[in-house]
């Protein structure tokens, strides 16, 4: 069909990078190609694309579930271009239009199409995006083996980022057999580790010894930091892009105007000079990791479900509540950037550059999805701060404050008590937190969110019991 995304009214106001599509060669793959991905790295490649040094490094964006084939169909109608919309907290708007994913391959479709995109040895870099619980690790790094999906994936099914690896590995390394580097897009600590962790692993358990020894001699597994504040697409901003715009996008995108993307400098084979264009590449990821997972995304995640709790539905409003705020205020500064400790980073900066992002009303993020996914993301963003103000000696009431909400917010919202659902692909693994003594022990013991924790700090138990009772009261 004929490219729709060509404005007929208010263009200049629609930026465009001045490179010509057909000039484009593909060289990488981003497997996973949500709205984070569309408003962060294709972003970034968009404007690479432009540059001398960008033109052999076109995305071809990789749908891997099914369940979004029907989403996707749309961006390849719209041949991978979109709009991306920015707004600043002053209200400031910009509008982009994307157009970095110059071929689109729909994987849960045509997964052979995906095999034959990793082995051509244009093909430089992988990268992904993937969930909190999409690398199917136990709290050993141990990968979960009788996971349904792992399972199947094993026996020969495409569920899994590592069913898609494999295979598109393998078939490189019969052919090309060139170099890659496989890049995470993610909010994980150590994403690259985990990834390489959990790829190995899943070699292994399909027996594919010779595999193993390749990928140990020809693929690189870099870490990364990546940020920028992305809600859920909204018909809000696909309306007022078609409207101001004349065109027929359905896949509009917004953010806020802040992004930072941070990469080990960690390539197998070339390396894109993304730093032409605002990257940052690094010898170790760790200090702004750390700085953005126990600030920006912990903050989120102990701030949520209290807000959910007061029937607030969007972010900001938190930091417009008084008592939120000022929660948010004391839980960095009591507990997180004490548990950081000595960073590179200026972590008291940083944190008021998260306070005015997170103020942002123009962002509309909701609650509802900040809430998504407890149970992958508290041992993940809270539990370092947690551990670390224990281990400097402190008690960590914040934090503890955090999680008993959390704990509050599980049984209310299972019981239909509050405005929004809670979006937990983990359920059967918090069966154990039943609403009394029994599972709040369960709750503060559980190997996966708290590690040993509840062992080598008994008065953590204790506490958090208390906070969740006072929670209790305060939210009944």
């Amino acid at each position: 069909m004929p490219n729709t995304l060509t404005a007929t009214q208010h263009c200049d106001q629609l930026s465009v990078q001045p490179y010509a599509k057909e000039d484009i060669i593909p060289g990488v793959i981003h497997l996973g190609v949500g709205a984070f991905h569309r408003a962060h790295q294709a972003m970034y490649f968009d404007r690479f694309l432009a540059l001398p040094e960008g033109k052999k490094w076109g995305l071809i964006g990789v749908n891997v579930r099914p369940q979004d084939s029907q989403s996707f169909a749309r961006l390849m109608a719209q041949q991978g271009e979109y709009v991306l919309k920015t707004m600043a907290p002053n209200g400031a708007t910009e509008y982009e239009h994307i157009r970095s994913i110059i071929r689109q391959i729909d994987g849960a479709q045509k997964p052979n199409d995906v095999d034959d995109a990793m082995a051509d040895a244009s093909t430089q870099l992988v990268t992904s995006t993937v969930t909190e619980g999409g690398y199917y690790l136990d709290e050993k790094r141990v990968l979960m083996t009788s996971h349904p999906a792992i399972k199947a994936d094993i026996e020969g099914a495409r569920n899994t980022l590592y069913a898609f690896l494999h295979a598109g590995l393998k078939k490189r390394s019969e052919t090309s057999n060139a170099k890659i580097t496989l890049l995470c897009c993610d909010n994980l600590r150590h994403n690259g580790e985990l990834l390489e962790t959990g790829l190995m692993q899943f070699l292994s358990a399909k027996g594919d010894t010779t595999l193993v020894n390749w990928v140990k001699e020809n693929v690189s597994f870099p870490c990364a930091m990546v940020d920028r504040i992305t809600p859920k697409p909204s018909l809000i901003h696909v309306k007022d892009v078609q409207d101001r715009f004349g065109i027929d996008d359905e896949m509009t995108v917004m953010g806020e105007d802040f992004a930072q993307w941070v990469i080990e400098d960690d390539f197998a084979g070339e390396k894109p000079a993304l730093d032409l264009v605002g990257v940052q590449f690094v010898d170790k990821v760790d200090p702004y990791e750390e700085a953005k997972i126990r600030i920006l995304n912990a903050g989120h995640t102990c701030v949520t479900y209290q807000a959910a709790l007061k029937g607030l539905t969007y972010f900001d409003e938190a930091m417009r509540d008084d008592e939120l705020k000022q929660y948010f205020t004391d839980f960095i500064k009591q507990d997180s950037i004490p548990a950081i400790g000595n960073s590179i980073v200026d972590l008291p900066a940083y944190f008021n550059i998260i306070a005015a992002r997170f103020s942002n009303t123009n962002i509309g993020d909701t609650v509802e999805r900040i809430c998504t996914d407890g149970y992958a993301k508290f041992p993940i963003f809270v539990y370092p701060s947690l551990e670390g103000v224990y281990r400097i000696g402190g008690t960590p009431t914040k934090t503890i404050q955090g999680i008993a909400c959390w704990f509050v917010f599980i049984h209310k919202a299972a019981a239909g008590q509050l405005a929004i659902e809670y979006h937990e692909p983990n359920l059967s693994s918090m069966s154990s937190f039943t609403n009394d003594k029994k599972g709040i022990q369960a709750f503060a013991t559980d190997p996966y969110l708290w590690g040993s924790l509840a062992t080598d700090y008994p008065s953590f138990a204790t506490d958090l019991a208390k906070s969740i009772h006072e929670e209790q009261k305060k939210y009944n």
